[in-house]
């Protein structure tokens, strides 16, 4: 073919249009008018999101720092009530409309393991989350090798102490082990000829007046060496003997009479008993001088007592002690199996342990981090210092269903304080309680 007196050949144009049909073809791709993802592109998702002590006003910059270099996702965040949270959720599920995010207590695995996705191994390996965690959020998230929540912020018990009343009955430092605080709890009691309590050392001995009942008699246990669960995981262990140096031991009974005698008028514990108010409103009334709690409790008790000097020690130890044994309760965050965005939901939850999020958003809700490098900045802090040690040792139980077995040592310790069982007896009771619950669960 000849045009102005240029030759052009058919080859020529063949390649001509094949370039032309190129540009035409991406630019159609670019415009989004042939489907398919562009270089670059990605499915615009909404995460529906469940959280619970925290507004979104917390959250908000943590998810303006994921959009910058995920700007696909945005959030729709849910502030859920604690006291109906669980029951909410399992709603969801079985109505097949699960949120993409969710809070996962601690204690949760055993009873909702089931109804949540495994972390993805290309996002995180086990060796990098042993290493990244606290063992307890390994014995807590972790199932046959698989992670099924991330956390992001831990906790552990720790004692809360009235300074002025320590000052005043001369005690220099907050006792380090249980034989120095009975000592403490008996300067710091006051009683009337009668015997009648007028100010308490400590808030301790019943169940229904004293928050955390059951996890302090869980640690008490715990630190007397009780194996709380059978090897098989199928029975309750705590009421169990146990032989050390040739002699039989009773770990678990003589950890609950310890608790229990502090509700005894008989005892030289005797500091409080089931008459007086909730633990808590005791402290920032000044009626008592200790009671224990964890650091999500901190923020709560100085909003209610301004002017209260509130000092914060660790859980006492027994003395001689080989190993430090502390008691962790916290949340975690997971993605339920049903979710429809289970992907972009875990690297969104990857991304809230890294470094420089994990040590904001501990400081923003005032509780200790979840990494091992943040938990070691926090160790000098006046607030969370004490929680951030503590975490590092702290241990937790198997447990079957947590609020089931919160209730049955709450029983535990009421038939011992209410109605006078014998410690062996009530101990005994509730660890056949157990027992049942687990078997019926396994079944």
């Amino acid at each position: 073919m000849q045009i102005g007196g240029n030759q052009i050949t058919r080859g020529t144009l063949i390649m001509i249009g094949a370039v032309v049909v190129i540009i035409l073809l991406l630019f159609s791709v670019f415009l989004g008018i042939i489907p398919g993802a562009r270089p670059g592109a990605t499915k615009r998702v909404t995460l529906e999101f469940w959280g619970l002590y925290d507004d979104r006003q917390a959250w908000q910059p943590v998810f303006d720092a994921y959009k910058k270099t995920n700007g696909s996702v945005s959030f729709d965040y849910v502030q859920k009530d604690p006291a109906t949270y669980e029951q909410d959720l399992i709603n969801a599920l079985a109505s097949g409309k699960a949120p993409d995010i969710i809070m996962f207590r601690s204690s949760w695995l055993p009873k909702h393991g089931n109804k949540i996705s495994p972390l993805p191994e290309s996002l995180m390996s086990l060796r990098t989350f042993q290493d990244t965690f606290p063992d307890v959020a390994v014995s807590d998230f972790v199932s046959q090798n698989k992670i099924y929540a991330l956390p992001v912020w831990t906790d552990a018990l720790a004692m809360f102490y009235n300074k002025d009343l320590f000052n005043a009955a001369g005690i220099a430092v907050p006792p380090a082990n249980w034989d120095d605080f009975v000592k403490d709890v008996k300067k710091l009691t006051t009683k009337d000829k009668a015997g009648n309590l007028i100010k308490s050392g400590a808030a301790l001995g019943t169940a229904d007046n004293v928050e955390h009942s059951a996890d302090i008699a869980s640690l008490l246990m715990m630190q007397a060496g009780a194996k709380m669960i059978s090897d098989d995981g199928r029975s309750a262990a705590f009421d169990q003997p146990i032989t050390s140096g040739g002699s039989v031991y009773k770990p678990g009974e003589s950890a609950l009479r310890f608790y229990t005698d502090f509700s005894n008028p008989n005892s030289d514990a005797y500091s409080w008993n089931n008459s007086l108010p909730d633990s808590a409103d005791a402290f920032v009334s000044g009626q008592t001088a200790v009671i224990f709690g964890y650091a999500a409790d901190l923020n709560q008790l100085k909003q209610r007592a301004p002017n209260l000097r509130i000092g914060i020690a660790p859980v006492p130890q027994l003395s001689g002690a080989s190993k430090t044994v502390n008691y962790a309760d916290f949340w975690a965050y997971s993605v339920p199996a049903a979710s429809p965005n289970a992907a972009a939901a875990w690297n969104f939850l990857v991304f809230l342990t890294g470094k420089d999020v994990n040590s904001y958003f501990s400081k923003e809700v005032a509780r200790p981090a979840s990494r091992r490098d943040v938990l070691g900045e926090e160790q000098s802090s006046p607030d969370l210092g004490v929680f951030a040690d503590s975490v590092l040792s702290a241990a937790d139980w198997y447990k079957i269903d947590p609020d089931a077995i919160n209730r049955i040592f709450q029983d535990m310790i009421n038939a011992v304080t209410l109605n006078g069982a014998k410690p062996a007896d009530a101990l005994g009771d509730a660890a056949a309680k157990v027992s049942s619950l687990m078997q019926n669960q396994n079944q």
